[in-house]
């Protein structure tokens, strides 16, 4: 299993924090994340996610009468895993394709890593994303994410 890039939206819908891997293997997801990576492209990509997944939520919400069950789609190059959590953060994770929806794991992301070293941390202070690009600026959690996904590489290969 290869992952790609993760993803925070806060309830006002704002990226607040962002997350990329490069793949281990040379194919064409280098091309999706180098353009991820991009400055340029980097603002209109968080956009066109969010707008993605609240689009595609809604539709779900409409063809199963109001039941929230949008847990993620897939593409021939890559999958989007969408968690929101009860106070309406939405965790985005991309994958390779073949993988079984990481619902569960972005709720363990959010339970263990998030609220310990985000919201727990006596000394953290959420910075607006005007004036830091991602807004959550907390060294300790980009570190445990960093190395929590890449066992999930290894434990979960499809």
């Amino acid at each position: 299993m290869a992952v790609y890039a993760f993803y925070i939206f806060s309830r006002k819908n704002e990226c607040v924090f962002a997350h990329r891997w490069k793949p281990a293997d040379s194919n064409s997801m280098e091309t999706l994340v180098s353009q991820l990576e991009s400055t340029a492209f980097e603002d209109d990509v968080e956009k066109l996610m969010f707008g993605v997944t609240f689009s595609l939520r809604n539709l779900v919400r409409k063809v199963s009468n109001g039941a929230d069950e949008f847990l993620s789609y897939s593409t021939n190059q890559y999958k989007l895993h969408f968690y929101e959590t009860p106070t309406n953060l939405r965790l985005v994770l991309f994958t390779s394709p073949k993988v079984e929806p990481l619902t569960h794991v972005l709720h363990q992301i959010y339970a263990t890593l998030y609220i310990e070293f985000v919201v727990k941390h006596p000394l953290y202070t959420q910075v607006p994303p005007p004036l830091e690009k991602g807004g959550i600026n907390c060294e300790m959690f980009r570190i445990t994410l960093d190395r929590f996904v890449r066992t999930l590489r290894y434990v979960m290969l499809y």
